[in-house]
Parts: structure tokens; sequence; C-alpha cells
């Protein structure tokens, strides 16, 4: 097995580690996924692309609906701390930063800061994204959205 040196991304700082190709490659592709706006994300996932949660589903499930697009958080930056591969897997943990701006999974805008944790996982086959999950503090957000008492 060949190994490449990359930089990882951590909490720490830039970190030099070693990973096969394919996981470089992984990477790459996932750091370009985040970059991506909603509307663009596509053009990384495989056609029978399958997304098992979504970062957000309880709040979704409350209203019905499961997805949202750019004009949700119309400035949205997603910063990453953490991501790390391993073969055909991807995990990172990154903070979504942006202005409530329009629905997010049946919210309507705001117009408040939003600054939350979320975690995800992709499962990447030929180049592509077939798999993911992700994993967001739903509790963070309602706070911050003043739609539940913050302690």
């Amino acid at each position: 097995m060949t190994l490449a040196e990359h930089q990882h991304i951590s909490l720490f700082g830039p970190v030099a580690c070693q990973c096969t190709p394919e996981e470089a490659e992984n990477l790459a592709l996932i750091r370009a996924y985040r970059a991506a706006k909603v509307a663009d994300r596509s053009q990384y996932r495989g056609s029978g692309f399958k997304r098992h949660r979504a970062g957000f589903q309880n709040i979704g499930d409350m209203h019905g609906v499961h997805h949202h697009g750019d004009d949700a958080i119309a400035d949205r930056e997603n910063i990453v701390l953490e991501m790390t591969a391993k073969g055909d897997r991807v995990w990172a943990i990154w903070r979504v930063v942006g202005r409530h701006t329009g629905d997010l999974y049946g919210l309507a805008a705001t117009q408040r800061p939003i600054d939350v944790i979320e975690a995800g996982l992709w499962r990447v086959e030929d180049g592509l994204i077939q798999e993911a999950w992700f994993f967001g503090d739903e509790l963070a957000l309602l706070q911050q959205l003043g739609m539940y008492p913050s302690s």
C-alpha cells in the first residue's frame, strides 16, 4: 500500500499525516463538497446517492420538511474543524456560520445569526459520494433562533 502525506485538518491546526491515494482523493472530494453551495452539490454525488440522515432532521421531521436551499442561510460558511478518512469513509466536524435568511427545515427566516456544530460521515465510491449521514446540534440552533429557551 502506497501512502501519501497530506495536511489533515484538526482542531489543533494542520497536521501532516499519511493516507492512501484513495483516502487523499476522498478528503479532497469532501472538502470541495463542503465548500460548494447547496444547489451545486449534486455534482459530487453518485446517481444512487442516499442521504440517511439530515443534519437537522428532527427539526425537519417536526415540520415535514427535509431539505433547504441556499437562501436558508444565504451567507453560510462551513468552517471545517476536523476531517479524517479511512478507506472509503470520510468523517468531518464543522461549524455552520451565517444568518438565518430563509426557510430552514420549515423554520421561517428570523434574520438571527447562526453558529452551530454539525458532523458528517460520507461513503465514497468511484470518486463520488454514495451515502451520507449528518448530525447537527439542533438544540443550539433552536436556541440561537429564539425558538427554545437557553439555560
